[in-house]
């Protein structure tokens, strides 16, 4: 009887208690627009997925270990990391290097995973890592694989410097992907 007396008063409380409920915040990542180059381009690809680890949803994540995640409980991506990624990579790609891109027709596919985009500790200062894993084939062998990673300090220590942290990793290690695909398919063999 006294058990249920107590679970009578503790389920009392917590539906009379006033706590204020917790709204989600929403964050996005600000990508720079890159230039047009107006070379004439040297190759092409397709895009292929563009896909991110499981752990890499809509929750904001901090890495607080080599083998830890821990999500925000309120704060979120406004999108997925891979439509991000995505966008950044289309940027780079078919705008800013002298790749055109493949509709029909053989040519090289890019699949891309997002392996991380978080939140770190970079030396005393917060800051973001953005990993991109890819593989570069055609229709008879892979022409290359690899991983970018990319960190980037927080000018401020807010969220808000977290956030252009990782859009600033993520510009970078989109870069450096497509220099890697335009050094595999513009280089004669």
């Amino acid at each position: 009887m006294r058990v249920a007396a107590c679970a009578a008063v503790v389920a009392g409380c917590a539906l009379t208690s006033k706590a204020t409920p917790r709204e989600p915040r929403y964050f996005a990542p600000e990508l720079a627009t890159p230039a047009r180059t107006a070379a004439t381009p040297c190759g092409e690809i397709r895009l292929g997925r563009v896909d991110a680890a499981d752990a890499l949803r809509l929750p904001i994540v901090r890495r607080v270990s080599a083998v830890e995640l821990v999500p925000y409980e309120t704060m979120r991506w406004t999108e997925l990391p891979d439509a991000y990624a995505t966008r950044a990579l289309v940027g780079t790609l078919f705008a800013a290097r002298r790749l055109a891109e493949a509709v029909s027709g053989p040519a090289p596919t890019l699949d891309v995973e997002v392996t991380a985009f978080e939140e770190v500790e970079v030396g005393p200062r917060r800051g973001a890592r953005v990993e991109l894993r890819y593989e570069l084939y055609d229709d008879r062998r892979v022409l290359a694989r690899g991983v970018v990673e990319r960190e980037q300090a927080a000018s401020m220590s807010s969220i808000d410097g977290v956030v252009a942290a990782t859009a600033a990793a993520l510009v970078m290690a989109s870069d450096e992907l497509a220099d890697r695909v335009v050094a595999t398919v513009c280089t004669p063999r």
